[in-house]
Formats: structure tokens, C-alpha cells, sequence
């Protein structure tokens, strides 16, 4: 650790970081003027500001789809076999009680062409029995308001109660039906050598677990796509345009890196921060003006998340996200020195896609093995990977699943990594920024590496 920090100190004097600020200063500035940026960010303020009306609407409309009566007045049967069917038992379902079943006594055609032309909320049913194989099938006039998911209902209604009158036509009694039908529940139970109960934790998250994870996690890989292509194209464009020789005149190339990294950062950051702070606010509209005043956005977290929601876990996160966000911001200026021409930024970047996706899916990996099985080795690796901390372990954390002693590991071993990353990059970026000419590869940067 001395040695590292004793390197570091001769790295700073040698490539000589000052006037980093006054390029974060001008990067920043210049980044919030640009139209673009502007533009995409009015947009995506607008989609956060009306996201929660959206997903009230679609839950309510949802809701009320499977919970409400099936848009379904009669059920017209035509019975191809011989078993007296009478569905009359299937009205106990309140979704169905106001339906009424009538036998078709008339030519088949005649009901069909009447449910297509004038009963729109009738069905036809149709019971056919081929080798002893029953199937049920409903049909529904093409330009009726029953959609698929009533249709579904309705036929897992009808076919409850079909099975019970398939039954009892084989003279199975009530009582015989009744144990058919009875609820069975088992158990797993753990002992040791002496027949004594072990009591094993139950580590594994919920689903809501999972999918708040998740979504922490999509929202850091896109902070990190947006920077880390705005920082590309910001370094490919000034090496194109040969601005990058007169900034060299005064700044370092170093500073020069250091001064974009972050201005770029922070300009997605207080983007992504603000959209945030508007889809909160979204939500608490939407509570309001809502006629049951319920709080979507709590509806789809985690019931424990306010438990674990305080001032050093949120520290913690926000470390670990700031830490990986530099960590893949050096990459994404690194991958951008390496190329000459804006038509090679995508080509460039690469070996740094497939690097984020890596740590992304390790990460997702990892809440899904935490849902399954609980914790285990694998769960603590992707914890502590630098590629994949910075997507998970917020998450984690927030829903208790990962300590202070942890994410102070996690975050000691990212310091470290950056620390080496910055070392690597302070002995190729100076020769990098002034290159043009093909796209270099992996091996050219060792090689520039060991002989600068």
C-alpha cells in the first residue's frame, strides 16, 4: 500500500494534474449549453413527470380486468357429447354469476352468425369428446369487447367446474370430489446424525427484492452508457479537430482527462439525479389527484427497504456508484484516445461495452442466485468484483443483504483498482491523446505502457 501510494505521488508530479478544474469547469459548462443535451433532457423529464399517471392507469386497468365481472351475458353450449352438462355450479364464481348458459336447440350456424352479428357479449361453447378426450372451446364474436384475458377466464371457470361434472358422471360421490379437491401442503425438514431439527436462515430475497435490485442496477448502466459515450465522443471529437493540441499548450494531458471525466459525471448525474427527484414527485401527484390516493411507486418496493434507508447506507451507495462510474468513465476516455476519427467512436468503445455488460450481468447474476439459494461464495464475489459492485451492491445493501463491513471491502478494493487504472493510464494517455492513425489494440497499449 505504501508503494502504491509513494507511485502515485511521483505519477501526479510527473504527469502533473493542475488546471484539471478550469477543465472541468469549461467541459461542464459546455455540456449544459449543448442542444442535444438540452433537448434529451427535456424529454426524458417529460416521460419521468408523466410515468406515474402511466403506470397508475395500467395497474388500475389491470386490476380491474381480473378482479372486476367478465363482459360475458351468456354462454350458449353446444354439447358434442353424451354427458348431461349443466354449468349452473360455476356461477358461484363471482366473476361469472351474471352469466346465463343456455343449450344451442337450434342449427349451429344461425347462433354463430347472430353472436358475430348482434350478441356481442355472448360466447359460444362448444364440448366435443374425441377417444375419450375432452376439449372445450369458446368462441367470440370478432369485434366484441371480451378480450383474451377474459376469454382465459372464463374457460378456467368452465373448466373447473367441467371436471367436476366429469366426475360425478362417473358416480364419484360429493364427499369423494371433495377429497380430490383437498388442499395438500408438504415439508422439508433438515436433521443431523441424531434425528434433531436443524433450523436453516432463509436467505434468499423476494421477488420485489429482486426486480428493486435490478432496477438500481439497469439505472447505474445507463448513467454509465450515457458518460462514458459522451466522454468518447468529447475526446475523439477535440483529437479530430486538433483542438486537443491548444488545450496541450497550458494543461497536461492528465488534467486534461481528469477535468472531463468528472464534468461529464456530473452533468449525467445531476440529469439522472433530477429525473429522479421528478418521478418522486410524479408519484406524489399521482397519489393525490388519484381517487384511492395509493402510493404506486410503494407499491412495487420492497416492504423492508425503509428499514434499511439511512444516512451511512445511502453514503455507502453513493460511494460505490461514484467509485464504479470513475472506474468506467477512465475506461471510456482510455477507449477514446485510442481512436482518430468520430466514425470509430462505436467501434472503439467496444472492448468497454463488453466490459460494462460483464460486470451488468454479473451483477444481475448474482440477484438471481440471491433470490434462489440465498447467499453463498458466488453472491460475495460479485459484492466485491469492481466491475460488478457498483451494480449490485447498492441494491443489496438497501434491502439489507449486504453489511457495512462488506460494501467497506467493496469499496477499498475499487479504490485500489482505480488507483492501478489511473497508473496504467498516465503512462499511455499522453501518447494516446496526440495519436492519429488506425484504431489501436489491447497489445499496442502494453506495448506504449512499457516504453514510456
Amino acid at each position: 500500500m505504501k508503494y502504491l501510494s509513494k507511485r502515485w505521488e511521483m505519477i501526479m508530479k510527473k504527469s502533473n494534474i493542475t488546471g484539471w478544474q478550469d477543465v472541468f469547469t469549461f467541459t461542464l459548462v459546455q455540456t449544459l449549453k449543448n442542444k442535444a443535451f438540452i433537448v434529451s433532457y427535456i424529454i426524458m423529464l417529460v416521460m419521468a413527470l408523466v410515468s406515474m399517471p402511466l403506470v397508475s392507469k395500467l395497474v388500475s386497468g389491470s386490476d380491474d380486468i381480473i378482479t372486476g365481472p367478465i363482459p360475458v351475458n351468456k354462454v350458449y353450449i353446444n354439447n358434442e357429447t353424451d354427458m348431461d352438462i349443466d354449468f349452473t355450479g360455476a356461477l358461484e364464481n363471482s366473476n361469472i354469476s351474471h352469466m346465463v348458459f343456455e343449450n344451442i336447440n337450434e342449427a349451429y350456424d344461425t347462433v354463430e352468425k347472430r353472436v358475430q352479428e348482434s350478441e356481442h357479449d355472448a360466447v359460444i361453447l362448444t364440448i366435443s369428446d374425441t377417444d375419450g378426450v375432452y376439449s372445450l372451446n369458446l368462441l367470440k364474436a370478432s369485434e366484441s369487447s371480451i378480450n383474451e384475458i377474459h376469454m382465459q377466464m372464463l374457460q378456467g371457470a368452465l373448466l373447473e367446474q367441467f371436471d367436476i361434472i366429469r366426475l360425478r358422471a362417473q358416480g364419484i360421490s360429493e364427499e369423494q370430489i371433495a377429497m380430490l379437491y383437498a388442499n395438500i401442503s408438504t415439508a422439508v425438514t433438515v436433521t443431523d446424525n441424531q434425528g434433531q431439527e436443524v433450523l436453516e436462515e432463509d436467505t434468499s430475497i423476494s421477488m420485489s427484492e429482486y426486480w428493486f435490485i435490478y432496477g438500481i442496477l439497469f439505472v447505474v448502466l445507463m448513467v454509465n452508457i450515457m458518460a462514458s459515450t459522451q466522454i468518447a465522443n468529447s475526446v475523439v471529437m477535440e483529437k479530430s479537430s486538433r483542438i486537443v493540441e491548444y488545450l496541450l499548450t497550458s494543461i497536461k494531458p492528465l488534467a486534461l482527462m481528469v477535468g472531463k471525466i468528472l464534468a461529464m459525471l456530473t452533468a449525467v448525474i445531476a440529469q439522472m439525479g433530477s429525473m429522479v427527484l421528478v418521478v418522486f414527485i410524479s408519484n406524489r401527484v399521482t397519489q393525490y389527484i388519484s381517487s384511492g390516493g395509493d402510493n404506486i411507486l410503494a407499491s412495487f418496493l420492497p416492504q423492508n427497504i425503509f428499514q434499511n434507508l439511512n444516512i451511512i447506507n445511502i453514503i455507502l451507495c453513493f460511494i460505490l456508484i461514484g467509485l464504479g462510474m470513475i472506474f468506467y468513465a477512465t475506461f471510456a476516455g482510455l477507449a477514446g484516445a485510442m481512436v482518430s476519427k468520430m466514425e470509430e467512436v462505436s467501434e472503439g468503445l467496444t472492448l468497454f461495452s463488453i466490459i460494462n455488460l460483464v460486470g451488468a450481468y454479473v451483477g444481475i447474476g448474482a440477484a438471481g442466485v440471491l433470490m434462489g439459494a440465498g447467499d453463498n461464495p458466488f453472491v460475495t464475489f460479485a459484492f466485491l468484483f469492481p466491475l460488478s459492485s457498483p451494480f449490485v451492491l447498492p441494491g443489496a445493501i438497501l434491502i439489507g443483504k449486504a453489511g457495512i463491513a462488506i460494501a467497506t471491502l467493496a469499496i477499498i478494493i475499487q479504490i485500489l483498482f482505480i488507483i492501478l487504472l489511473f497508473l496504467f493510464v498516465a503512462k499511455v494517455y499522453e501518447t494516446l491523446i496526440l495519436y492519429n492513425g488506425q484504431r489501436l489494440k489491447i497489445k499496442d497499449l502494453v506495448k506504449i505502457s512499457k516504453t514510456v
